[in-house]
């Protein structure tokens, strides 16, 4: 075609990687109506070229979307919005020393506690293993938002640095961390492998940290923690849910004889909070990560759906808190999703396999929580 409806050079890019039938403006932004070149599976010719033309058009200042349009296909060209001011890490910086602090204060708390000073670490200060607990916690929580920052870079998808995310000592110190998308994934695939990455990882930096934590906990006779109740009145030992996933490793690696009774070290505890936090992220509802994956296994119109279920699923875990402020960020955001550019390409054979891995890790790191 002789005309153009964007710059010459985007024009061109889009006709050297489709069959353009028709091209125009609709509502100020160019659309083409294409077809794959080649032969062999239409969609996945598309997703290849697509992904191509995403990766020509950014530098040239755009973003092109893919979808159906009425029996054909149809491209959309939006501009690529472009900050110019580089980025500023000083807010990134302030809320990780912030929660460093509130997870610290946190661990102090827990690891002031008499039987772990006097009886089982003595001569070790509560400094010492709260200093461990903040370690732990920054790493599950730190590496896990860092394996979706470094599957966004290798994907070509720009986001924040991780945010932290304070919280009271008294309640682990910090809600976890989050990354916010600057722009959306090209496809299916890589909202997928973006959705993914985070847990996946967090769940083995979980895994390593309670190896650690199980090896420096302690097995103790039951009636001796009778005596610590009347020896420390204040002091409370309470039994903590297993997710199955400590439940095995501590069979392997701390078992435990009938009439004794396994204590935690502080580290163990923190792989503890590594498995209720990654459950948590990992339920198929709005933003959550599990959210990311389900949105690319089953589309959007399913996943809403799913959305609800996951919710339910909170409620009937004791995450109450947890599915109310997630209800509300639905409802607010009107289910807005993190749709990619391109929903018309089908989830590669690869990553539907990969989703058997997603629901070992639901059930590995399940928790149910009762009330206090």
């Amino acid at each position: 075609m002789s005309y153009y409806v964007a710059e010459p050079p985007v024009d061109e890019a889009v006709e050297a990687y489709f069959e353009v039938h028709d091209k125009y403006i609709e509502m100020g932004l160019p659309t083409y109506i294409v077809s794959p070149r080649g032969f062999g599976d239409e969609r996945l010719l598309l997703k290849e070229a697509f992904r191509r033309l995403v990766q020509e058009l950014k530098p040239l200042g755009y973003i092109p979307k893919l979808r159906l349009h009425m029996d054909r296909y149809a491209i959309t060209l939006g501009r690529r919005r472009v900050d110019e001011r580089g980025e500023d890490y000083r807010v990134n910086l302030l809320l990780l020393a912030a929660t460093a602090a509130t997870v610290f204060v946190d661990g102090y708390i827990r690891s002031s506690n008499p039987v772990l000073t006097r009886i089982l670490m003595p001569g070790v200060p509560a400094y010492v293993n709260a200093l461990l607990f903040a370690a732990s916690i920054l790493a599950i929580f730190g590496l896990h938002e860092l394996g979706h920052k470094f599957a966004a870079i290798y994907k070509g998808v720009k986001t924040s640095m991780p945010f932290f995310i304070p919280a009271p000592p008294g309640m682990g110190g910090t809600f976890g961390a989050v990354i916010t998308q600057k722009e959306p994934p090209t496809n299916r695939d890589d909202l997928f492998d973006i959705g993914f990455s985070g847990p996946a990882i967090g769940l083995l930096v979980s895994l390593i940290v309670a190896i650690i934590g199980l090896k420096l906990s302690f097995i103790v006779p039951a009636e001796e923690i009778l005596e610590w109740s009347m020896r420390f009145p204040g002091v409370r030992v309470r039994s903590i849910p297993f997710p199955l996933l400590l439940s095995l490793l501590a069979q392997a690696l701390r078992p435990t004889p009938r009439g004794m009774v396994l204590i935690l070290h502080p580290i163990a505890f923190a792989a503890w909070v590594g498995c209720i936090v990654t459950f948590i992220n990992l339920i198929p509802s709005w933003q959550l990560d599990g959210g990311h994956i389900c949105r690319a296994l089953l589309g959007r119109e399913r996943h809403r759906r799913v959305s609800i279920i996951g919710i339910f699923i909170l409620l009937i875990s004791g995450y109450f808190l947890m599915a109310i402020m997630l209800a509300l960020f639905m409802m607010w955001s009107r289910g807005v999703d993190g749709a990619p550019l391109d929903e018309v390409s089908p989830l590669s054979r690869s990553r539907k396999l990969l989703s058997l891995l997603y629901v070992a890790m639901i059930v590995l790191t399940f928790v149910f929580i009762t009330p206090i």
